[in-house]
């Protein structure tokens, strides 16, 4: 019985978790139904039945658990498993065909392709046909001739972003599947693969990331050693990458291409071939648009003027950011230092097509879809800087550095755990699952977030470690996680890491009856077993945040709120006269207005967010007692600077208690204003009724 992507995937997870795994979390984390988990879990057993150990164990309350003595035995089973025993998906597939075409220089035909994946004639035939159709959109063509087979017809640079899409869906380390390693790529491809290359070009991007003064992140490090590798292989046949006369001057003057000349020097030392000048050419495109963990204290080393170009780009879109999400980051440079980060590759990947593809953008579409919209709004002034429209997989990675500086205010607790997060997805996801982490668990201290690479080169004083990769740490518990956690996921992993670290006294106390009464009237096989589930049971958390969905526009802004007014003296009378309904319910303080006030005397009317409409706002931690917001409608208008487009009648307090709960019902409000129908109704209302009406339409 062989193991597919999926059942390889599930079986790892069972491994990890140590402890019962209901249907729900698998459903949830693996997006499949519930009959589809079952019949994976059959086809488990079977395989695990073939290895001569003993089948996943299935409780109906509690849900599949993978026994101690296979979980530790089972890495070593799967080393030893070779690709045979492995079945490939049909995403797989597809790109294991397109890159044994690219990279094969004898005729390919049907046949052969049919032993490369052990499947039938028709599906072969149908994967061809889908393969077909998908390399369009590379401007590439799959060919049949009697003479030469199967064959890929298009440009040296179209084959190359197809080898990287594809790359992509195959590549072994990035999925951390340990059945997976040199010999399944020297199976697929002509060219010799072996570990002493492959640390050997790793040890030499090491070199490089020195000289630049940045730390790849783990998954770019992987992909990028594969990529030279078989960029190298092509070199080898003679198919050369041409690059514009325009280009060549651009690239000769960044950094990078100093780092692309080392990198090539060691490369045509290792392969014993010449390396040509358009190939360090395009290793620098490759370099610059690379995925960046972190940046030594001295900065990006400089590349060209396009630095400057992007410093503003950054500057704005942090600024429209706040703008239309109603926050004020604290310590905006360093805010805009961390997006800089990822914004700088973002912009020649986008220049060069070198785009990278991510499995996070569903998720970070579903979970925060507040934050991603807004994202896209701001990302027009990259799209200004680069000239060409930015997909929605780098939004996506964009939209993670915004959500991971929206943390939540709460109270901070003394003599707290101290985790550290290990993360190889780079600095953006790594701060939005950092915010996930400290909103469900206020009780520890998260340290930081670090690369494997970092991770297993340092000492790290911390109790336990969250990590998206699995690994193996033999004093400190590692709790494996998604990027992007689900409810089921913190449900699951709340109660793995207090039945870890355990609970107070009482609790304690709780514990030793129980298993006292259990061992009085039964034979218990497995004490630890029993005593490590109870934990997890007894010291289940409560929820930290009792409702975590961000309510409406109509939720926020009742009638009562709503206030209509003739005239202002000022300004700032205005936003005293628009805050008074939350002062008098309590739902913020004296000082929170005195900082509304201040913020615009330092800023400027950064709050009007369109003609006669302002938004004032400031931190949660200076005077919010509760999420509200009011509105004030003036009949005569209210400069709120020397110019025009500043005058304002219409003023929405919103007073936030962090930095997403409220994006909701700012959306709403901005979907309503947007429409300049709406403003005019508005304008025109005569009672606080009218306006609310209107209101509660748009908040559906």
């Amino acid at each position: 019985m062989a193991l597919d992507e999926r059942s390889t995937a599930i079986l790892e997870y069972l491994r990890r978790a140590k402890t019962y795994v209901k249907p729900n979390e698998l459903m949830e984390k693996f997006h499949i139904s519930r009959r589809t988990v079952y019949y994976d879990v059959d086809k488990i057993n079977d395989w695990l039945a073939d290895q001569k150990m003993n089948p996943i164990k299935a409780v109906r309350s509690a849900g599949f658990l993978l026994e101690g003595n296979v979980a530790k035995s089972l890495p070593e089973s799967l080393t030893m498993v070779n690709s045979w025993h492995y079945e490939y998906s049909a995403k797989e597939r597809k790109a294991w065909l397109a890159i044994f075409l690219m990279e094969n220089d004898i005729p390919v035909y049907l046949n052969s392709l049919m032993e490369r994946n052990r499947v039938s004639r028709n599906t072969t035939m149908e994967d061809i046909k889908c393969l077909k159709r998908d390399l369009v959109r590379f401007e590439l063509s799959l060919v049949f001739e009697r003479k030469k087979g199967y064959t890929i017809n298009g440009r040296e640079e179209d084959k190359r972003k197809a080898l990287m899409h594809y790359l992509h869906h195959i590549s072994p380390l990035s999925k951390a599947k340990s059945i997976f390693d040199e010999s399944i790529y020297s199976y697929w491809l002509t060219v010799e693969i072996n570990r002493e290359k492959w640390q050997e070009i790793r040890r030499t991007l090491g070199d490089c990331e020195q000289y630049l003064n940045v730390q790849f992140t783990d998954d770019m490090m992987d992909n990028l050693s594969l990529r030279l590798l078989l960029f190298c292989n092509r070199v080898f046949k003679g198919m050369i990458i041409s690059i514009d006369e325009v280009e060549i001057e651009i690239l000769r003057s960044t950094t990078e291409y100093k780092a692309a000349r080392s990198i090539s020097a060691n490369l045509s030392r290792l392969f014993q071939m010449n390396i040509p000048e358009e190939e360090i050419l395009y290793i620098t495109r490759h370099l610059l648009s690379a995925r960046v963990q972190s940046v030594e204290k001295s900065g990006f080393a400089s590349s060209n003027a396009d630095e400057e170009i992007l410093l503003r780009v950054v500057n704005r879109m942090v600024t429209d950011f706040q703008k239309h999400a109603c926050v004020v980051f604290k310590n905006r440079n360093e805010m805009e230092q961390s997006l800089l980060l990822h914004v700088k590759p973002a912009f020649y990947r986008i220049r060069y097509g070198l785009e990278m593809e991510s499995e996070l953008t569903a998720s970070i579409k579903e979970r925060y879809s507040d934050i991603y919209l807004i994202t896209k709004k701001v990302i027009t002034h990259l799209e200004q800087a680069v000239g060409c429209e930015v997909n929605e997989d780098e939004i996506a990675l964009i939209a993670t550095h915004f959500g991971g500086w929206m943390n939540r205010v709460g109270a901070k607790l003394d003599n707290r755990l101290k985790a550290l997060v290990v993360c190889s997805n780079g600095v953006g996801t790594s701060k939005l699952l950092m915010y996930q982490l400290e909103l469900y668990f206020s009780y520890v201290e998260i340290m930081g977030c670090v690369s494997y690479r970092d991770y297993v080169a340092k000492q790290f004083d911390v109790d336990f470690i969250f990590s998206t990769i699995p690994f193996e740490s033999g004093e400190k518990p590692v709790f494996i996680v998604n990027p992007i956690l689900t409810e089921t996921e913190i449900d699951g992993l709340t109660k793995k890491v207090h039945g870890v670290f355990g609970g107070n006294d009482r609790k304690n106390r709780s514990l030793n009856g129980l298993m006292e009464i259990i061992q009085k009237h039964a034979q218990v096989l497995d004490i630890e077993g029993l005593q490590q589930d109870l934990k997890q049971y007894l010291y289940r958390p409560e929820k930290l945040v009792k409702d975590t969905k961000s309510p409406s526009l109509a939720c926020l802004l009742p009638v009562e709120h709503i206030q209509l007014l003739e005239a202002a003296t000022d300004w700032k009378d205005t936003i005293k006269l628009a805050a008074e309904p939350l002062l008098a319910g309590g739902f913020i303080k004296k000082d929170y207005i005195k900082m509304m006030v201040r913020n615009i005397e330092k800023t400027g009317p950064y709050i009007v967010i369109s003609p006669k409409v302002a938004i004032p706002h400031a931190r949660p931690e200076d005077g919010v007692n509760k999420l509200s917001m009011s509105l004030l409608k003036l009949t005569k208008e209210v400069p709120f600077s020397e110019e025009n487009k500043h005058q304002i009648q219409l003023i929405i307090i919103l007073a936030a208690i962090d930095g997403e709960t409220h994006l909701k019902a700012i959306s709403q409000l901005s979907r309503m204003f947007s429409d300049s129908d709406n403003v005019r109704k508005i304008l025109a209302a005569n009672t606080s009724k009218e306006i609310f009406e209107l209101i509660n339409i748009h908040s559906q």
